[in-house]
């Protein structure tokens, strides 16, 4: 649809740079991991109304789907495959 191409046009720049830098910061993963911590408040918090927290989560897990089309788009399963593999340097 046109509103895909519009965004994917406009985040271009930030996907590029998560590309070169994610191998080495982690932050796809640890977007990740933080999105699946939180999936059990979201029960809570439809209940208690808590729009503010299913807005975040809604957003969340927006940029982890757009950013995960987009790497799989554009890698192989070897390149793929180093950003989920992060392990934190001592």
């Amino acid at each position: 649809s046109a509103d895909l191409k519009l965004l994917e046009e406009a985040t271009v720049s930030v996907c590029k740079s998560l590309v070169e830098k994610n191998p080495r910061t982690g932050n796809l993963g640890a977007l990740i991991k933080v999105f699946l911590s939180r999936t059990k408040e979201l029960k809570i918090s439809t209940e208690c109304q808590n729009h503010l927290f299913i807005w975040q989560a809604h957003n969340a897990l927006f940029i982890i789907c757009c950013l995960l089309k987009v790497f799989i788009s554009r890698m192989s399963e070897e390149e793929l495959q180093l950003h989920f593999t992060y392990e934190e340097k001592e």
